[in-house]
């Protein structure tokens, strides 16, 4: 097993542990699946996505944020990216970065979500309502 894979591994038990609102195997887990994607560096846009994920679910916003943002200096348009970042700066309280992410989602939505990028299939539950969650936040501003 590789280290992304061990990190995967660990993600869709903390991910699943939190669905189920099974908190304390969460919170034993969520410092392991942080640390192994850390030390399975450097990672794909999907292996970011999963890091941010963690991270906000761990309630480290700045650094969910801040690996976000790894995704997005590497594709802007990434809307995996734009979600994690947008929800991050949500959560920080950053109204405004959050709608310059959401602005950008509606921007590029329509061409990203055509394109054959196997994270957006992995998360579809994601990528198919983040339009109306970016036009959500927008509309209530």
């Amino acid at each position: 097993m590789t280290p992304v894979e061990a990190a995967n591994r660990l993600f869709n038990r903390v991910m699943t542990a939190v669905a189920a609102g099974d908190s304390t195997e969460a919170q034993q887990f969520m410092p392991m699946a942080i640390g192994a994607y850390e030390r399975a560096r450097p990672l794909d846009h999907d292996g970011l996505f999963h890091l941010s994920m963690l991270q906000r679910t761990a309630m480290q916003l700045e650094a969910a944020l801040g690996t976000a943002e790894e995704i997005l200096e590497d594709n802007p348009n990434h809307l995996l990216g734009l979600s994690a970042a947008a929800k991050a700066a949500v959560e920080l309280g950053l109204g405004d970065i959050a709608a310059a992410y959401y602005e950008h989602v509606l921007e590029v939505y329509e061409s990203q979500i055509e394109q054959d990028i196997p994270e957006y299939m992995d998360h579809a539950p994601i990528t198919d309502s983040l339009k109306t969650e970016a036009e959500a936040f927008l509309g209530g501003r």
